[in-house]
């Protein structure tokens, strides 16, 4: 059997969200951390930055599905890097304007993070590296940045972490399956996303992702030559999934029945 390894060219372009209600979560996503509106489609909102085309979150509304506020559910959180502290401290500032709770500030000598529930009870972690003046403080930080400073284009979801019904299988799939390293869960790419697991017993882990709100599916950018290597590894291991007859999009589904897209990157 294969050690198959995800390659180096899979990129997490898109993490979707199935919501209640699309626009008090644009009015967060936008109005608060300061993404950018790229467009609205169907039950779509589209949310990227000013600097390029990216589609980092996708909110897809979806009125009928089960709330469960407040309850364990598949996302137990992400972390969202940003380019820089003023970056941030602009987030701060808004979020503090809005009178939006805010969880936790922690500042590290590396990292200075933000802890906090969107409207709809998702829980994001927003981090960014400490630059050329240290901040020391929570006090300090929040004298950094501009109110109107926006999110810029290097902006990505760097991490999630899951609830799974089983660790041991759910650390299987991630390794033998899509080939994330086994020590830390990560991809290969140098934008890395990791993926950390946390074992939990309740129903709504479960529950098709439809039915619920929360984390829907993730979209990532893979090379041909690394596409065409998870077909045959994937074939190999007898696992179930969706390759379309273009040989340009494989779907696969997880132990808690997110679904990951490798679609194959444009040539330039």
């Amino acid at each position: 059997m294969s050690s198959f390894m995800l390659g180096s060219t899979a990129l997490l372009e898109t993490l979707t969200i199935r919501v209640k209600n699309r626009n008090n979560m644009i009015q967060f996503y936008q109005g608060i951390l300061g993404f950018k509106l790229k467009q609205e489609e169907n039950a779509l909102a589209i949310m990227g930055t000013t600097d390029n085309q990216d589609e980092q979150i996708w909110l897809e509304e979806s009125p009928r599905a089960r709330e469960h506020f407040g309850e364990t559910k598949k996302l137990v959180n992400y972390t969202i890097e940003l380019s820089n502290v003023n970056e941030l401290a602009s987030v701060y500032q808004r979020l503090l304007k809005a009178e939006h709770a805010v969880s936790a500030v922690e500042v590290t000598p590396e990292n200075i993070t933000i802890r906090l529930v969107d409207p709809e009870q998702n829980q994001l972690i927003l981090t960014t590296k400490q630059g050329e003046i240290a901040i020391e403080s929570a006090d300090d930080f929040g004298q950094h940045g501009q109110i109107e400073t926006l999110l810029s284009g290097d902006t990505r979801v760097k991490g999630l972490t899951l609830n799974v019904p089983s660790e041991k299988a759910a650390l299987a799939f991630f390794t033998k399956v899509l080939g994330f390293t086994s020590g830390s869960l990560k991809t290969t790419h140098e934008k890395y996303l990791s993926v950390a697991l946390e074992e939990s017993a309740e129903e709504n882990v479960i529950t098709p992702t439809h039915e619920i709100l929360g984390i829907d599916f993730l979209k990532f950018t893979i090379s041909e030559a690394d596409l065409l290597a998870l077909e045959a590894h994937l074939v190999e291991l007898k696992q179930d999934f969706f390759i379309d007859k273009k040989k340009s999009i494989i779907t696969i589904y997880d132990p808690i029945g997110v679904e990951w897209w490798f679609m194959k990157e444009k040539t330039k």
